[in-house]
């Protein structure tokens, strides 16, 4: 019940919002973080052909060595 009462975007319950129900309509404040991973996905993604692009497409990050071990034939 707990974990279906949070928001799946956010991640806070609505009672955490809610002054008659113990919360704070200020609770949260936003801040703006950048994920360097996260960027290096939708660059990739950029990249992807056309088409139909995204389609199925899973980007993923490797650590470098995993990665040069896994293409070490191209």
């Amino acid at each position: 019940m707990w974990q279906r009462s949070i928001c799946p975007d956010c991640r806070t319950r609505l009672a955490e919002w809610d002054a008659t129900q113990g919360g704070d309509p200020h609770a949260y404040v936003p801040d703006t973080v950048r994920c360097p991973g996260c960027e290096v996905i939708e660059q990739e993604r950029d990249q992807v052909p056309d088409g139909r692009p995204g389609y199925g497409v899973k980007i993923q990050l490797l650590p470098r060595a995993e990665y040069r071990r896994l293409h070490a034939s191209e």
